[in-house]
């Protein structure tokens, strides 16, 4: 009993993270996968490389 979620989102996208660690957080869409992706956020580490991480479909929205 899986949902199918409609994936509206593209590689270049902006979007808000909604749930997790990065709660709140502006991203860019670098790689779509089936359940989740993978985004670069705005905000870099220390020695000035971009954070990048994983987040499920669920938990972003889409923003323009």
């Amino acid at each position: 009993m899986s949902e199918e979620i409609t994936v509206t989102v593209q590689i270049g996208d902006n979007v808000l993270i909604k749930k997790g660690d990065n709660k709140g957080e502006k991203a860019k869409v670098i790689a779509v996968y089936t359940n989740s992706v993978a985004v670069q956020l705005d905000k870099t580490e220390k020695d000035g490389k971009p954070r990048r991480t994983v987040v499920n479909h669920k938990k972003y929205d889409v923003i323009s």
